[in-house]
């Protein structure tokens, strides 16, 4: 390997300890680094900022920069210190890069190739200054000395091998991840089902002979869980490790002080996925408190933003959102005209597992452009009126048409939508109003498949915990935000399956659809199952002398979409508005800086049959969807609980990016809140029975986002509104 690089010198007869780069003073703000290979298009290396490492930033954050390199899944890297990234190439070349993203260039500027063929190695590390160890195939830890490590460019030279049979080599070994902070090389190794893992400390110095980790080990950290799996230190006296956490993937948590030492923030990062190395420091420190963090140049402003002002005005009154209203398409888009439409009660199935047949609240027919409108009637059924009433006001109901092609298919549409009767609390009718502005768009008939003409055996929770939803649902960190969910959803794979329009070899998108002869009626429907799921309904943002603040009190306010299984696949049909009493107080109060996450409550969700008989009784299907309904608490269950990880909204680096208009400034001292309109909407904010489901919520003085800010004087309390200036309709508004 010595003769493959360039510059190579000859070992030296005698070893010294490493030789020192120039003094450097003790940082703050240390770079770190995850090749997160999670994603479909490769690699990329991402950047975050530990603000505090002296702390292990006790009350704060691993900070996301927002800035990236591409990165190759199969590469692997490591850091040199000084801004220096070493990336192993699946050739097995060896090149540096220079982190030059503070300054407005790349993460990733190249710097020099070193060639050779590196594959020997199956784990290579530094020290963070002029010490490189490679761990060899053959168990043995080959030690190389660096020429000039800040330049990234200097002569690599092999100057110690450590056999295999070296107690630490050997622990090296069998690590799940090895990493150092100056002399000291860290072991990691993560818990097994009868006991707990550990990380243990080996002292490295270099010396003419002998083992050059001759003192031993020491025990620093206990407690190592089965799915922790990384570990780094951005300097000495600090430790990260990286796992999951019984709820969610990707977690880090720090730990500070001399052996053993202790938690200091239990959950500092969270969304990492893959490999980690900090930009390590020879000495740790804690920035000013009054420093605001920044990642790369700002953009000068050209104006200044307004004073965020909480509105305290009244309410607007609401529309009165007394009909029902939508529009059916076939499969390509175009109008489904003519045909019948029945509107029923859906939430009359709340509290029975006996089938039953829904009120019908309406009939009409749709119009040449698809569009359908049924009036809410004036005197409601009794079971109508006895849910609305514990569903705060709000109807939902099922909007259907069912009609046949020319070769004869029959195809069904559906629409989940809601009413309100003027009578409804304002807050209900706003949801309402809402609502059908969100589910605006057009519902598609979709034909009846084999798979619809028998009962379908219900997966297992083992079966749906491969979902794409249930996947998800595992992520630390939300990568959905308010983006539409797929139009299919499978329940138990990855992916959804075949084309549902093609049927026995005919596409039936475009077909014409006319009525039925004989139609089709509902003989009932039955709750087959149910589950309850801590459901995404509000998110609070903090960043820099800042505390977020959320409440979820009293009542939902909250509207949930509704899946329909469509032959072997899930699509989303509209929505159900939720507005059952709570009876208690939720949220989260005073969180941060430096930090943003998501609340959850548990809701109760049903999974329900409808058998369908057509064509004068000859024809039989089976349909089932997953409706939301009332707030539940499970057994030994939170009445609420921290959602995902939404930080990586916040910062310097989204705030320059985001339209002027929308951002405005709090001052010192003083807090800004939304509580009105609707929120953004969550597109994954729950996975039940193995399904996605997006959500959003009604803001009022029981349901709303809140920013408490400090008292420092020497930067601005910034924040933004998503959609909107915040003092609009921004959703939700960002902090930095």
């Amino acid at each position: 390997m010595t003769a493959l690089l360039a510059g190579s010198v000859a070992v030296p007869a005698a070893l010294s300890a490493p030789a020192a780069q120039a003094a450097e003073a003790c940082r703050s703000g240390v770079p770190t680094y995850v090749h997160d290979i999670s994603g479909e298009s490769g690699g990329v290396l991402r950047k975050y900022l530990d603000w505090d490492p002296l702390t292990g930033n006790a009350t704060g954050a691993l900070l996301d920069t927002g800035q990236t390199a591409p990165l190759e899944k199969y590469s692997e890297f490591f850091t040199g210190g000084r801004g220096i990234i070493y990336v192993k190439t699946p050739e097995g070349a060896l090149k540096t890069y220079k982190d030059n993203s503070a300054t407005g260039g790349s993460v990733l500027t190249p710097v020099h190739d070193y060639g050779g063929n590196w594959n020997a190695y199956t784990r290579m590390w530094s020290t963070g200054d002029n010490r490189i160890f490679a761990l060899h195939e053959d168990g043995a830890l080959e030690v190389y000395s660096v020429a000039a490590p800040s330049s990234g460019s200097g002569a690599i030279t092999k100057i110690k091998t450590v056999p295999g049979t070296d107690p630490a080599v050997t622990a090296m070994a069998q690590a799940n991840d090895v990493w150092s902070a100056g002399p000291t090389v860290y072991t990691l190794k993560r818990g097994v089902a009868d006991r707990q893992g550990d990380v243990k400390a080996w002292r490295y110095s270099e010396s003419a002979s002998g083992s050059p980790f001759a003192s031993g080990s020491t025990t620093v950290i206990t407690g190592i869980g089965t799915k922790t799996w990384r570990g780094w230190s951005p300097g000495p006296g600090t430790i990260y490790t990286l796992g999951d956490t019984p709820d969610y993937t990707g977690i880090a948590r720090s730990y500070t002080g001399t052996a053993p030492m202790y938690v200091a923030n239990a959950e500092v990062g969270a969304g990492m996925y893959g490999d980690v190395h900090a930009d390590i420091a020879a000495c740790l420190a804690s920035p000013s408190p009054d420093t605001k963090p920044t990642f790369a140049p700002m953009p000068p402003e050209t104006e200044v933003p307004p004073q965020a002002v909480p509105d305290e005005s009244a309410d607007p009154a609401p529309q009165n959102p007394t009909q029902f209203s939508g529009k059916f398409v076939l499969g390509d888009g175009s109008p489904a005209a003519g045909l019948p439409v029945r509107v029923e009660a859906i939430d009359v199935t709340t509290d029975t597992d006996e089938e039953v047949q829904l009120p019908t609240l309406g009939n009409t027919v749709t119009a040449p452009d698809g569009t359908w409108t049924v009036t809410l009637p004036e005197t409601l059924p009794e079971s109508v009126q006895k849910a609305a009433v514990e569903n705060g006001g709000a109807i939902n109901a099922m909007a259907s048409v069912n009609g046949k092609t020319s070769s004869g298919h029959i195809m069904h549409g559906t629409d989940m939508v809601t009413a309100a009767p003027a009578t409804a609390p304002a807050t209900t009718r706003a949801l309402v109003v809402a609502a059908a502005e969100d589910t605006s768009e057009p519902s598609k008939l979709r034909p009846i498949t084999d798979d619809m003409r028998r009962e379908q055996a219900q997966p297992t929770a083992e079966q749906t915990a491969l979902s794409w939803a249930s996947k998800d649902e595992q992520l630390s960190v939300d990568t959905l935000g308010d983006k539409p969910l797929p139009e299919y959803q499978s329940d138990t794979a990855a992916d959804p399956r075949s084309n549902p329009y093609v049927i026995d070899g005919v596409d039936t998108k475009s077909m014409a659809v006319t009525p039925m002869d004989g139609g089709c009626d509902k003989a009932g429907e039955k709750v087959i199952d149910r589950e309850t799921r801590y459901t995404t309904v509000v998110e609070g943002h903090a960043y820099w002398d800042a505390k977020a603040s959320v409440d979820y009190d009293s009542k939902l306010a909250t509207t949930v979409e509704i899946a329909v299984k469509s032959g072997s696949n899930w699509t989303i049909e509209g929505s159900a508005t939720l507005g059952s009493s709570m009876s208690v107080t939720t949220g989260y109060t005073n969180k941060g800086p430096y930090f943003a996450k998501q609340w959850k409550v548990p809701i109760e969700y049903r999974k329900i049959k409808e058998t369908w008989i057509c064509n004068y009784g000859r024809d039989t299907y089976y349909r089932y969807k997953i409706v939301g309904g009332k707030y539940k608490v499970p057994s030994g269950g939170a009445v609420g609980k921290y959602g995902k990880d939404v930080s990586n909204r916040d910062g310097g680096v989204n705030y320059s990016n985001s339209p002027k208009k929308h951002r405005a400034w709090v001052e010192a001292g003083s807090y800004f809140q939304l509580a009105k309109n609707r929120s953004v909407k969550t597109g994954g904010a729950v996975s039940a029975f193995g399904v996605k489901l997006g959500a959003f919520t009604q803001y009022d003085k029981e349901h709303r986002q809140r920013i408490t800010v400090g008292n420092k004087q020497n930067a601005r309390h910034d924040i933004w509104g998503k959609n909107d200036k915040v003092y609009g309709k921004p959703g939700v508004f960002y902090s930095f």
